[in-house]
């Protein structure tokens, strides 16, 4: 085996050489046993057999027991991999969503019921306190600021609550003598806030858990249905630190509205910018200087969905809340209501679009996209751990009752193993998200980085497989579930970092990942580029190529490295190999290796 080193490069842009000076600065020296390797060995081969396999008939073993073991080819990696069962990706899964609470089911925080065993409960809340931690101390909120969180902060909810059973015919039936107190503590945790603050919540929650009650962490924007009750359709995140939110009190701010049943609605604050507003939901444009709340429903948005929004904007507006900084009462605040179309000029004033240009992706000239029919489905499609198999990502806050305008966040994609692959299902389009190479930020990794794009080593030799699979599976699962043998949709590849404007608007909120975008970008690919996935599948599943094609490196993407010469016409294979592809292929497996060595197919 030959050690590749490589010489440092001054400028990250540019691609490393492949013969070097001198050595890195550090590299792996092991040892490695027999039938003992470990995966970081294995990976580095890109024909190691895969012990994933189904397990073949008793007869097919025999038949491979009696062969000569000389003439059996490893299979490889892209022989192993087969696309998802798409059969089992249609199947709607109908998990409820439930919490269960010291060994209690709690439904979706208000109430539960089994209709087989005849048996459930309704939650009652007891009393409810919140602190915010800060300072290495908790200041206990009053309760105008329950549930007002912000993004870089760390809060500790007691919840005290008790179960009222209900009879044999779904009716109150309350068992007193049995029912007791119980008391949980949610420790929620802003996307910024910092690890000693939430460390310190941690800590706090156990020295003052004299009911020594269950924990449950909330991560932001993760919120659980049973969490987000409590609040009664009113949480609302806010961008920045609480005690600093008064030196940083802005003149507008905007929220986008979540949500789809009233008690589990919510509110993200987000920049005022029109470019973050989306045609799918309501927003909420507040003045705190002049007192002023406009809701904002956009084009393709339901009657339901305004109706929610306007309640829980109403609820905000009553409560006056001391973090939107109104002067004055909830009645000396004026609210407008309006739709997408039909704004008035104020509005176009605080969302800085002077001329109503609508720099946004809007809905309302777009007949394809107008009311949501079904939730969007999105699959991870993947190998880490053997067979290709599609794991479907599901909406923390599902109900069969409810479509959902944005069921899915960023980070649902990009906190993925990387490079991942994600089918995502609209009903009207169909995109494959693919991931990046994520490297390390270091000289050494870029170097490899680079050399492994000139050289096409195994990693990227497997996820060029895994891509076939997800394409290939895509294309299954749009003519298994449309009975339809065209693709008449958009059916697009869509690259990490570089995602176009249409596609960022299938979800609330969207910051651009530089590192993403960088990695990609630095493989040959362009902002808002999306490529046809019939387009790329063909080319992945080309047969034959020319012999000058297959000598050169690295390889054309889709060829399987360890049958290179499988790709030949039969007229190169006999002019290069003095015989047909059935007699080279009924020698020994060590003398096809050995031909091939001095042709340049190996």
């Amino acid at each position: 085996m030959q050690l590749s080193d490589f010489q440092s490069i001054p400028n990250k842009n540019e691609q490393a050489s492949q013969i070097g000076t001198k050595r890195p600065e550090w590299c792996i020296f092991g040892k490695q046993n027999q039938n003992v390797e470990t995966l970081l060995f294995k990976g580095k081969f890109n024909d190691w057999p895969n012990y994933f396999q189904e397990v073949k008939s008793t007869l097919d073993t025999v038949i491979n027991i009696n062969k000569p073991a000389s003439t059996q080819r490893p299979p490889s990696i892209v022989e192993t991999l087969k696309p998802a069962d798409v059969y089992k990706m249609l199947v709607k899964q109908n998990n409820p969503v439930n919490m269960i609470l010291e060994q209690i089911n709690l439904g979706r925080g208000r109430y539960w019921y089994d209709p087989i065993e005849m048996r459930g409960h309704h939650v009652q809340t007891i009393e409810l306190n919140v602190w915010h931690v800060s300072d290495n101390e908790r200041h206990e909120l009053s309760k105008t600021s329950y549930g007002q969180f912000y993004s870089d902060d760390v809060y500790i909810i007691r919840w005290k609550y008790k179960l009222i059973a209900l009879g044999n015919n779904n009716t109150l039936e309350r068992k007193a003598d049995i029912s007791r107190d119980r008391v949980a503590y949610w420790i929620w945790q802003g996307v910024h806030a910092s690890p000693n603050e939430k460390g310190l919540s941690a800590l706090m929650t156990i020295l003052f858990n004299e009911e020594k009650g269950p924990h449950i962490h909330v991560i932001q924007e993760h919120e659980e249905a049973t969490f987000l009750q409590l609040f009664d359709g009113t949480l609302t995140i806010h961008m920045g630190k609480r005690n600093q939110s008064k030196q940083n009190k802005s003149h507008w701010r905007l929220y986008v509205f979540l949500g789809e049943i009233d008690v589990e609605t919510h509110w993200w604050e987000l920049n005022v910018n029109s470019a973050n507003l989306r045609s799918r939901t309501s927003f909420l444009l507040i003045n705190n200087i002049e007192n002023l709340m406009l809701l904002w429903h956009g084009y393709a948005t339901t009657d339901e969905q305004q109706i929610l929004a306007s309640k829980s904007a109403m609820k905000l507006r009553e409560r006056c809340s001391e973090e939107f900084h109104f002067d004055g009462q909830s009645e000396d605040i004026e609210f407008f209501e309006m739709e997408e179309g039909d704004e008035i000029e104020l509005f176009w004033d605080g969302i800085n679009e002077r001329n109503h240009e609508r720099r946004y992706y809007s809905l309302l000239n777009v007949r394809s996209n107008l009311k949501l029919s079904s939730t969007m489905r999105i699959f991870h499609l993947s190998s880490l751990h053997g067979p290709f198999v599609a794991q479907e990502l599901l909406y923390t806050l599902r109900s069969p009752d409810h479509i959902s305008p944005f069921p899915f966040i960023q980070s649902d994609l990009y906190e993925l193993h990387q490079p991942a692959l994600c089918l995502i299902d609209t009903d009207t389009e169909l995109y494959i998200w693919q991931g990046w190479h994520d490297q390390s930020d270091d000289e050494l990794g870029l170097q490899l980085f680079n050399a492994n794009l000139l050289a096409r080593g195994p990693r990227d030799i497997r996820f060029t497989t895994e891509r076939r699979c997800a394409f290939r599976t895509a294309v299954d699962y749009y003519k298994t579930k449309t009975g339809s043998s065209t693709i008449d949709i958009p059916f697009y590849i869509i690259y990490a970092g570089l995602e176009p404007i249409d596609f960022i608007n299938l979800f609330p909120k969207w910051t651009v990942n530089i590192k993403a975008r960088q990695q990609n970008q630095l493989e040959g690919k362009n902002l808002n580029q999306k490529d046809s996935i019939i387009d790329v599948l063909n080319e992945l599943c080309r047969e034959q190529y020319t012999i000058e094609e297959l000598r050169a490196r690295p390889l054309p993407e889709g060829v399987d490295p360890s049958k290179i010469e499988s790709y030949l016409s039969d007229g190169d294979f006999q002019r290069e190999f003095r015989m047909i592809k059935d007699e080279f292929y009924a020698l020994p497996y060590w003398k096809q290796t050995n031909i091939k060595k001095p042709l340049g197919f190996f």
